[in-house]
């Protein structure tokens, strides 16, 4: 009797606690606000001194390509409007202190120094990119100059996920997610006013400690005759102690005078290592 009493009250127990609802999760400006602090000390770590990581660059519309100064032998990154699509790999060696990288093509096998076409770094999230492309719209028929500048886009929207705007958005919760196998609130931001110093449109914030895993948002670029929509997507993940960008994609599209464009770039690192130190060597232009 005693058995059948237990089996009976550990079954209604049983039952009565899958039938628990989950707790309500807690408001979204609450989540909000607790993401950009979170990010905010993220940020505020910094990088890892040195890193090596395979980058593939995949485009639509777009070429970059790399440009080295005669003066002094390094190189940056440009881009320019084409009709094609194409795909490029490199590995990189990368020194946080000067932004400095060597950076080998993995089809020709040409090496280079200079910037880094992406970087998969915490300064990001303060804005402050600095070996970021910079598209130029050069083939004719096409003017020689653009007014978009997709490096300061991205910027632009990854710098504000460590601005509390939280009385600039209005701040909804769309739901609970999985992102990269993690329950993830997916946050919807709505700037009240000025959606250029407030870009942000979506965050999906870690469910167990706030750090913001993926973002979208959207920046418009406007000028004389021209105007043009840089959509930016971004992902996040986890080295060691640190929390890096490290993927990024964004699209463009609008006009200049008569002419119209829709390009969209992927950006993607695998990082394979985070050495102590790399030779210095490897940072220094070949001399011509």
């Amino acid at each position: 009797m005693h058995i059948i009493l237990w089996f009976v009250t550990s079954v209604v127990a049983a039952i009565g606690l899958a039938a628990a609802p989950d707790p309500s999760p807690p408001p979204a400006i609450d989540i909000y606000s607790n993401a950009v602090h979170k990010m905010q000390a993220l940020a505020a770590r910094g990088n890892p001194p040195y890193l090596v990581f395979d980058l593939e660059i995949e485009s639509h519309n777009l070429h970059w390509y790399p440009t080295t100064d005669s003066s002094d032998g390094l190189t940056d990154w440009e881009a320019k409007l084409v009709h094609a699509n194409e795909t490029s790999n490199y590995r990189v060696w990368y020194r946080s202190k000067d932004q400095r990288a060597l950076v080998q093509d993995a089809a020709t096998h040409k090496a280079y120094v200079g910037d880094a076409p992406f970087e998969p770094e915490s300064d990001h999230l303060l804005g402050e990119s600095h070996a970021s492309p910079t598209p130029s719209a050069s083939p004719s028929p096409m003017p020689s100059k653009s007014p978009s500048d997709t490096a300061a886009a991205s910027d632009q929207v990854l710098g504000a996920i460590t601005v509390n705007g939280s009385s600039h958005y209005i701040v909804t919760l769309v739901g609970l997610e999985a992102r990269d196998g993690f329950p993830v609130y997916h946050l919807h931001l709505q700037a009240k006013r000025d959606a250029v110093d407030y870009p942000l449109t979506d965050l999906w914030v870690d469910a167990a400690d706030y750090r913001v895993r993926a973002v979208h948002g959207e920046v418009t670029i406007r000028a004389v005759a021209a105007a043009v929509a840089v959509g930016v997507d971004a992902g996040f993940s986890a080295l060691d102690d640190y929390w890096l960008v490290t993927s990024i994609d964004f699209t463009m599209k609008g006009y200049l005078m008569v002419w119209h464009a829709n390009t969209a770039t992927s950006v993607r690192t695998h990082i394979v290592s985070a050495p102590e130190s790399l030779p210095a060597a490897y940072f220094t232009p070949p001399k011509t």
